[in-house]
């Protein structure tokens, strides 16, 4: 709280960072520079990490940036003051951050709560991680943004019960089903999309605008980088008002609620049915959920809270605001590890799950699910495999992660081989694969053969693919 109190009229800020020669700006006074200097300004950079530039290309995100792939396969943003890797942009904002707090609060920050969409996979959070690392940030724990909108909820009004926490921001979607009793939160499920949010309302808004236009300038990045600024203008305006006129290149134009609702309705469809999905998994009937907390900017959308009551028949809880409720969460589960480290009885308990199956690939690009989603962590998976061919003294593991019968759709985290094994007839060399996930969602993978005594030890760590 004290944190939020600090920065008084604006207590957070928007993730754009503007590119220039002597300091790169960011947050608010970025923000001008999205209508005049596309190329070196950058927006919603949650929805680049760890994604690799093949993907970037299959998944046709709205990208009005020219960007392109680094030797290392890293996603970069092509600007005036040269090429920038996705994750240096992270590092910028977790400095700028880090920098801010402590100039207001007069303190050096001993460490910090990082939340993170609740359906980012491993790579993703190890690249959040060693970005707040080199920042000099020290992680006291990445946590789920529905979980930390959960605490916040939780701890303040003291509930208890079966939650349902929808997370729509801008960039990226997540739903997550808990069971809250004293102090203590338990993920029962997470579903999510890392790539659909308030961004898509305001691509598809600005298009809409611009066919309105009777006498239409030739659309370029820069006119469409304008026309998105408005297009989330009277986006936010007509979650207040039914219908609004706006004066766009000396033509008078009306948008209604109606016809925002018509644009969107889709994806807000893809919503609930990931929502269902949650559900679902978690074994909770819709009757059975005391609350629904809604989170982030996009919630505010009138559209939205409708479909949220008429599913559940009840209402959602807006108590705190939903752009900040992810921050409150963070902030108390900080406060309650301190007072674990002073072994003070100010603890939480979270008890959190892993939201995307890991696995290896085996014969035929088949996926082998070693540790399946929701299940509880920390976990260990312990299996035993042979070899397939006689005399065969090494081999590949290739880790993956996701939910699909084959690799191929599947997210690739790590590479490594195994050599040094007995040259034995296939099927007579066993050997042991653990897996193990810590607290904090961290994966390390241990391979042993005992008869040559190999014993391989890899932890996944930041690899664009």
């Amino acid at each position: 709280m004290k944190i939020i109190d600090a920065f008084n009229k604006k207590k957070f800020f928007p993730t754009i960072i503007h590119f220039k020669k002597k300091k790169n700006i960011i947050g608010w006074k970025a923000q001008k520079f999205l209508k005049k200097d596309t190329k070196n300004t950058v927006t919603s950079i949650k929805r680049f990490i760890g994604i690799s530039y093949a993907e970037l290309n299959k998944k046709k995100l709205n990208i009005l940036n020219d960007i392109s792939k680094s030797s290392k396969k890293e996603l970069i943003f092509k600007t005036d003051i040269g090429k920038i890797p996705v994750s240096l942009i992270i590092q910028e904002i977790f400095k700028y951050i880090k920098s801010k707090i402590e100039k207001k609060l007069k303190k050096n920050i001993y460490g910090a709560v990082i939340t993170v969409p609740a359906y980012f996979n491993n790579l993703q959070k190890n690249i959040v991680r060693k970005s707040a690392q080199i920042s000099q940030l020290k992680v006291l724990r990445l946590l789920n943004e529905p979980t930390a909108a959960a605490i916040a909820y939780g701890l303040e009004k003291k509930r208890k019960g079966l939650i349902c926490i929808y997370d729509l921001g801008g960039g990226t979607f997540d739903v997550s089903i808990l069971r809250i009793s004293k102090g203590i939160f338990e993920v029962l499920s997470t579903e999510g999309n890392n790539k659909l949010g308030g961004d898509d309302f305001d691509y598809l808004l600005a298009h809409f605008l611009y066919s309105k236009l009777k006498n239409k300038p030739q659309l370029n990045h820069n006119l469409f980088k304008k026309l998105l600024i408005i297009a989330e203008k009277v986006k936010i305006q007509l979650s207040k008002k039914s219908i609004i006129t706006i004066k766009l290149f000396d033509n008078k134009i009306n948008c209604s609620v109606l016809e925002l609702n018509t644009l969107i309705y889709p994806y807000v469809k893809k919503t609930l049915k990931i929502l269902n999905s949650a559900l679902k998994n978690s074994g909770v009937k819709i009757s059975n959920i005391d609350d629904i907390i809604l989170v982030g900017g996009s919630t505010y959308i009138p559209l939205i809270r409708r479909k949220i009551y008429c599913l559940f028949k009840k209402e959602p809880l807006i108590s705190i605001n939903p752009i900040e409720a992810v921050a409150q969460g963070a902030g108390l589960h900080a406060n309650s590890l301190y007072y674990r480290k002073k072994k003070l009885n100010k603890s939480i308990l979270l008890l959190d799950i892993i939201p995307i199956s890991i696995g290896i690939e085996l014969l035929g690009g088949l996926m082998e699910k070693m540790i399946k989603k929701n299940t509880k962590i920390p976990t260990e998976v312990i299996k035993i495999f042979t070899t397939f061919k006689d005399y065969q003294t090494g081999f590949c593991i290739n880790i993956f992660q996701g939910e699909d019968k084959y690799v191929k759709n599947c997210k690739l985290l790590k590479k490594f081989k195994i050599q040094g094994l007995p040259s034995k007839p296939a099927g007579q060399i066993k050997i042991i694969t653990i897996f193990r996930i810590n607290v904090d969602g961290q994966l390390s993978i241990i391979i042993q053969e005992k008869v040559s005594n190999t014993n391989y030890s890899v932890k996944i760590d930041p690899l664009y693919l």
